[in-house]
């Protein structure tokens, strides 16, 4: 599975785009990404999320990982989980969330 995100510039108005050349438009990023996918693409889902996008200025996901690796070496009764604000990202709301709550417990001796 691959997710493609197109964001609203002056160039290129994704928000007003149909559906059908937002579906054409992600099939040709994914075969130039991944040219030995070309034409075995099986479906496109396409969801319009005009403003629940997140978008993160560079170094924001360096920013991340140092967040974590400093939560990790905290001894503090409460911890920090959470997601990416997309829909594909609850793996990572539901790992940090996880590590958050082992944290918790070994500071309590559960």
């Amino acid at each position: 599975m691959v997710s493609v995100y197109f964001v609203d510039t002056p160039r290129f108005r994704c928000l007003e785009a149909d559906d059908d050349g937002l579906r054409e438009k992600a099939v040709r990023v994914v075969e130039r990404t991944f040219p030995e996918v070309a034409g075995s693409v099986e479906f496109v889902h396409l969801i319009r999320w005009p403003t629940a996008i997140a978008l993160f200025p560079k170094g924001r996901l360096s920013e991340v990982v140092q967040l974590r690796r400093q939560l990790a070496a905290r001894d503090a009764p409460v911890d920090l989980a959470g997601d990416w604000l997309d829909g594909v990202a609850s793996e990572s709301a539901l790992q940090t969330g996880q590590q958050a709550a082992d944290r918790i417990a070994g500071r309590l001796g559960a």
